[in-house]
C-alpha cells in the first residue's frame, strides 16, 4: 500500500512573517497576477488558479489560522474522516454504510477520498443552511 501523504501545515510564527504575509497578500490582491523569480533571475509567471490559493492562504494565515495542503485524492481513515467533520466516527460509518458518500475497502478498512469528503461536507451544510430559511 502506499505511503500516505503528509499535509503540509503552514503558520505564521513571528510578526516579522505576519508583516511580510501582510504585504504579499496586499500584492497579490492589487496586482491580479504574480510571479516567481529564480536566482538566476528567470522569471515565470503563476497561473491563475495558483495565484488564488497563495490568496487564499494568505489570507487565512493574516486571519490567525494555520493552513494545511492536501492532495483532493488523499485517501482518509474513518476516524480521520470523522475527526475532520467534528462528528463521531460511528456516525460517520453508518453514513458511509447508509450511501451518502462513497468509500472503498482497503482490507476490512473503510477509505474514503478527501474529495468526496469535502463534497459530502458541502452537501451537508447546504441542507443546514436550506432547512433553516
Amino acid at each position: 500500500m502506499p505511503a500516505l501523504v503528509e499535509p503540509i501545515q503552514i503558520a505564521l510564527q513571528d510578526e516579522q512573517q505576519v508583516a511580510q504575509a501582510a504585504r504579499i497578500y496586499r500584492m497579490l490582491l492589487r496586482e491580479r497576477t504574480a510571479a516567481l523569480v529564480a536566482p538566476n533571475g528567470e522569471t515565470v509567471e503563476l497561473p491563475p488558479s495558483l495565484h488564488d490559493a497563495l490568496m487564499r492562504i494568505a489570507a487565512q494565515l493574516l486571519e490567525g489560522w494555520a493552513v494545511a495542503v492536501l492532495p483532493v485524492m488523499e485517501r482518509l481513515s474513518t476516524q480521520a474522516a470523522a475527526d475532520f467533520l467534528g462528528v463521531s466516527r460511528q456516525f460517520f460509518v453508518r453514513e458511509c454504510e447508509a450511501r451518502k458518500l462513497p468509500f472503498h475497502l482497503v482490507g476490512t478498512h473503510r477509505r474514503v477520498l478527501l474529495k468526496d469528503l469535502l463534497e459530502y461536507q458541502e452537501r451537508r451544510d447546504q441542507a443546514r443552511r436550506q432547512s433553516n430559511c
